[in-house]
């Protein structure tokens, strides 16, 4: 699965060096994530959490690095110290999860397209191609 990854990245000419150990739990930059939405800084909070855990291969799941990846965005630090001290944002998370599990996403990333396709996981631009052009889905 990863060869498969690392070699859609490189055919789009993006960088991959994902954490080499382990997949890092992502629970708590999910949660800031949800501090970053309130604050108006998710575009700038997403970007920052996608190129620490795909391009730079930083432990995420590390407090540390989240506040990092946080504060870089431009959130309020200490709005991010009290939302990893607290984890108040944690019940969201877990209510979305939730909900995508009903919905039946069960990985990610997952696009939901027209309101009539799911396509999970990683998938090749055929894929995409495919459903948007009103054709029927590819076996992948």
């Amino acid at each position: 699965m990863f060869d498969r990854v690392r070699e859609m990245f490189a055919a789009s000419g993006l960088p991959y060096a994902p954490h080499p150990e382990r997949v890092p739990n992502t629970q708590l930059l999910l949660e800031l994530g949800e501090l970053a939405r309130q604050e108006g800084r998710h575009a700038a909070y997403h970007e920052a959490a996608m190129a620490a855990l795909w391009e730079e291969g930083r432990d995420v799941s590390e407090p540390d690095v989240v506040r990092a990846v946080a504060v870089a965005a431009g959130l309020d630090p200490a709005a991010v110290d009290e939302a990893i001290a607290t984890r108040g944002f944690r019940a969201v998370v877990e209510a979305s999860t939730r909900e995508a599990h009903r919905l039946g996403i069960n990985a990610v990333p997952a696009f939901v397209i027209d309101e009539r396709e799911l396509v999970l996981g990683a998938q090749p631009h055929a894929v995409f191609e495919e459903i948007l052009a009103g054709r029927a889905l590819p076996d992948a």
